[in-house]
């Protein structure tokens, strides 16, 4: 696919494009909400359709707030294979609806790609039309093919496909779907070639097959990154236990930035068997919620010198019975820093508030 221009504007202040987003994060979030609370889910099943509805209901809230101008800060570069999995998990009640399933083709295994909160909205929206188009209990294929400096993600389904005279003008408003307005691929593909990719389709025998073309991040991309501002958290080893992809990879970007070694785990599980050896400790009360006492417990005893700071939704302090550094969602970086800068040097407990002269910038 030859690579296009990028269109002027930003199309993340779109509000067509930005409603249509929203509506897919709501889509899935219903979906979930309906699961948890199914009469035979056990504890374990509801707290998990809850961590997606709190991700989804995230989402949309920033998709909403940088729609009407705020300044929200973008995701950062992201594990490839976390976001085709996040996407997967994330729709898989709405794939089990109509009996179907996704099959991934392809190594993607340590590659990296900018802006992953993105790649995972189109991604999201390409599934959910396959769904909608391809017959029930149907295969819908992702295949990836990794480049020197770009990947190529093909969705492909077995639906009717698209003719040859609509394969623009789909991306252009033009929808047959029941329902459907034309604004999803338009605004996906503004989004592609906004990042320096683009979204097209390919030629396909069976159904619809789309192509997105997506940069990817090499080793030297973070180091060169990390160079301006290495002076901040240069040598620290920070563990970050956070269960919202979208946020670990915007954590991970922004520390390693500013010279941090980051680990990064997504629930209890993984804080068990990743703890050791870490300066300091990001812990996000999400993932532990269910056992605040026992999950603080094995990191004192497992990280006993480790500096703690707490991310939390609350507005107003730390559950009862915890006492550190924390800092409220939604948050910048800089108050991230900035609480890690303060509970390494032992400073009393209580909110963390953005300081560009130690953080360095505030997104």
């Amino acid at each position: 696919m030859e690579r296009q221009k990028p269109e002027s504007g930003d199309p993340r202040r779109n509000l067509e494009g930005a409603l249509h987003e929203v509506s897919n994060a709501l889509t899935v979030l219903l979906g979930w909400i309906a699961e948890a609370r199914a009469p035979d889910a056990t504890k374990e099943d509801a707290e998990h359709a809850m961590r997606i509805v709190e991700q989804r209901a995230r989402l949309a809230r920033d998709l909403a707030r940088r729609a009407i101008g705020v300044a929200i800060p973008l995701s950062g570069e992201a594990s490839l294979d976390e976001v085709l999995a996040d996407v997967e998990e994330s729709l898989r009640l709405e794939l089990a609806r109509q009996g179907h399933h996704i099959r991934r083709e392809g190594d993607t295994a340590g590659v990296r790609v900018k802006l992953g909160e993105d790649v995972s909205q189109i991604l999201t929206n390409l599934a959910l039309n396959a769904i909608a188009y391809a017959p029930p209990n149907s295969e819908i294929c992702v295949i990836a093919r990794v480049g020197d400096a770009s990947v190529e993600l093909e969705v492909r389904d077995e639906g009717p496909g698209v003719p040859e005279d609509r394969r623009e003008s789909v991306f252009e408003g033009d929808t047959q779907r029941e329902g459907g307005a034309g604004v999803g691929l338009r605004h996906a593909r503004a989004m592609a070639r906004t990042a320096g990719g683009d979204l097209g389709l390919v030629a396909s025998q069976d159904g619809a097959a789309f192509r997105l073309t997506w940069p990817r991040l090499e080793a030297g991309d973070r180091r060169m990154r990390s160079m301006p501002k290495l002076s901040v958290l240069g040598g620290a080893r920070v563990f970050v236990l956070e269960d919202d992809l979208d946020v670990t990879g915007l954590l991970e970007s922004a520390l390693s930035a500013r010279g941090a070694e980051v680990t990064l785990a997504r629930t209890h599980k993984e804080l068990a068997a990743r703890l050791d050896n870490h300066d300091a400790i990001l812990v996000d009360l999400s993932p532990i919620q269910h056992d605040l006492a026992g999950a603080m417990a094995l990191v004192r005893r497992q990280a006993p010198n480790a500096a703690i700071v707490f991310i939390t939704g609350s507005a107003e302090s730390l559950p009862e019975g915890l006492e550190g550094i924390w800092v409220r969602k939604p948050f910048e970086i800089a108050e991230i820093v900035s609480a890690l800068l303060r509970a390494r040097s032992g400073a009393e407990s209580g909110p963390a508030l953005a300081d560009s002269k130690v953080s360095g910038t505030g997104t």
